[in-house]
């Protein structure tokens, strides 16, 4: 067993039981800005294929949109983390919220006006999804404020609040983001913009300081020393991996989902809009209640098995699709993944926990978030390259391949560990130490 580090006995004392509630309205406060922030970005995710002149020419520049995004969110969040613990959340939060603002507005501004060479729009919407990516960081720094103004005892109650601004910006987002780009592609730019800046007023007038900081998740990647002893656990990593083969795939379906539809159906931004909008209704009603009652009764490991089992089955569903358009295969196909996806995420995150030793839960998760962020860079690279096979359902070959075997992993892994017993009324196994 080793010694706990100066820095976690830091960040214990930070978070002593003599900790009392957080300020009044603050977690209200982080819910609205997070929801906010989130809605403005889930409002873009279907309309990027769109930005792209002859996307169906240029399939790799359109993924590349959300790698970019992606790869700044991931360099970004440490920074904007240190730069927290220097200055305060509050000032990082409304920078940040301010640069999508920026953004956003570059986006606009790139599809709102006629360009006589395309690739000058193609570079200005390239720059403003670094400039977001950069500053879009902040859900790290959120946490962290979270983390700062909770003691142990209310600090799920303050994370869950961010995991449902999460459902709404995803689920609400990207059907307004149909609608409105049906009538014309830049407004949900600019709508995402006025988003962002209502996020940045908000922290400005209702959110007070936290004037003490715990350190951010993200900030362990300034530090890999410390991710020395998770490496030397096996089932944790595999886990982990697991994890980041199954959001690559997940991400190789979303970035071109968009493409897809369009030369399938000859669907417009509206029509993209209502299929994202139809599958994050099934995503909150999984993951609002389902999940819950599913895991109390059959534990962590039988969801994290039938997850990526029914995502291939769902990607079998597209590539039927590619060959044959027909509407409720389609429907099929996207409720099934959905489903897949929703009972996949919370379970794997309760293994990895439970795998994990108490004291390097943040290690852990630090880690985890920060291999999900170069998987949402993976997959959409891997999806532009294969997307112009088999009619298009390349992508969707890989991602279902890779779904299912990460389900045979997962198989495996719980196979060789029989000795994970379900606590009565836990929602997973206890696990042994290795």
């Amino acid at each position: 067993m080793s010694e706990a580090s100066p820095l976690d006995d830091s960040i214990a004392s930070q978070q002593s039981p003599q900790d009392t509630a957080p300020p009044k309205g603050a977690l209200l406060s982080i819910f609205l800005i997070v929801a906010t922030d989130l809605l403005g970005f889930g409002i873009i995710i279907p309309l990027l294929p769109f930005y792209v002149k002859v996307p169906q020419d240029h399939p790799f520049r359109v993924t590349l949109l959300f790698s970019i995004y992606s790869i700044c969110q991931f360099l970004g969040a440490p920074i904007l983390g240190m730069i927290s613990d220097r200055v305060g959340r509050r000032p990082v939060l409304i920078f940040s919220q301010i640069g999508s603002v920026i953004g956003y507005l570059l986006l606009g501004i790139a599809t709102d006006i006629h360009w006589v060479n395309p690739m000058t729009m193609l570079i200005l919407i390239y720059a403003s999804r670094v400039i977001d990516g950069f500053t879009g960081g902040n859900i790290s720094t959120a946490q962290a404020y979270i983390s700062d103004v909770t003691t142990p005892k209310n600090r799920a109650k303050g994370m869950g609040m961010i995991g449902a601004a999460f459902g709404i910006g995803f689920f609400i987002g990207p059907f307004l983001g149909g609608v409105l780009g049906g009538i014309r592609v830049s407004i949900p730019a600019y709508a995402a913009a006025a988003f962002s800046g209502v996020a940045a007023l908000l922290t400005y007038a209702r959110l007070p300081e936290s004037h003490r900081h715990v350190q951010t998740e993200a900030e362990l990647w300034l530090h890999p020393s410390r991710f020395v002893p998770i490496l030397r656990k096996s089932t944790l990593m595999q886990l982990i991996l697991i994890a980041f083969c199954l959001m690559a795939a997940f991400v190789m379906m979303e970035s071109t989902i968009g493409l897809f539809l369009n030369r399938a159906f000859n669907w417009n931004q509206r029509n993209v809009g209502l299929y994202f909008g139809f599958a994050g209704i099934i995503i909150v009603i999984v993951q609002g209640g389902l999940i819950g009652r599913l895991t109390k009764r059959v534990g962590d490991w039988v969801p994290a098995i039938a997850g990526p089992a029914l995502v291939a089955l769902g990607m079998l569903g597209l590539i039927w699709v590619g060959w044959r358009p027909v509407l409720w295969i389609l429907l099929l196909a996207g409720a099934v993944n959905a489903i897949g996806r929703s009972i996949h995420q919370p379970t794997m995150s309760s293994l990895i926990s439970r795998f994990s030793d108490p004291r390097e839960q943040g290690i852990v998760f630090g880690m985890y978030h920060g291999i999900m962020s170069l998987a949402r860079v993976a997959g959409p690279i891997l999806a532009g390259l294969t997307y112009p096979y088999l009619r298009n359902t390349g992508q969707f070959v890989l991602a279902g391949f890779i779904a299912l075997a990460m389900a045979v992993w997962t198989m495996a892994l719980k196979q060789a560990h029989p000795e994970s017993v379900q606590v009565p009324g836990s929602v997973g196994p206890v696990a042994v130490a290795e």
